[in-house]
């Protein structure tokens, strides 16, 4: 349960999220983002919306996102998100799972798919270890790029 509220807490996940500036909003009626991301060295601001479908309290959600990046285009995507009890020993959690799907147009789409799709999955995974360490109440482990330049 606890992960689940969490999960769903705009306060909680704004400052989880990769280069998220602000985001306010709810499940009910979605939540409104504010971002920036460096994509191939070019600094992208995108201003954004994420949808939730198919809640399924402490199970599951779809979060439908698009944004739009002013003169550099827009993106959209959905993820799916599964929550799954386990117990290990002694030792209960839960394992979140998910898949994500992203779609990009004008400037953007001329990235190469590649490169996008690196950038989105930095993200996801930045978001996702930044999510379990609050959850378990410990600090995120940085990668070996932010640990040189002393982020």
């Amino acid at each position: 349960q606890r992960v689940w509220e969490a999960l769903i807490d705009p306060g909680l996940l704004a400052p989880l999220i990769p280069g998220c500036r602000s985001m306010s909003g709810n499940p009910a009626s979605g939540y409104d983002i504010v971002a920036e991301r460096s994509v191939a060295g070019v600094e992208v601001s995108m201003t954004g919306r994420i949808d939730l479908s198919d809640i399924r309290p402490g199970e599951g959600v779809r979060l439908h996102a698009s944004g739009e990046a002013g003169r550099f285009g827009a993106a959209r995507g959905t993820a799916r998100i599964v929550l799954m009890s386990e117990r290990e020993g002694e030792r209960e959690g839960t394992r979140l799972g998910w898949d994500l799907e992203a779609q990009t147009e004008g400037l953007l789409a001329t990235f190469p798919r590649l490169v996008v799709e690196s950038v989105a999955r930095r993200v996801a995974h930045g978001f996702v270890e930044r999510f379990a360490a609050a959850i378990e109440g410990r600090e995120a482990r940085r990668g070996w790029l932010s640990r040189l330049k002393g982020r």
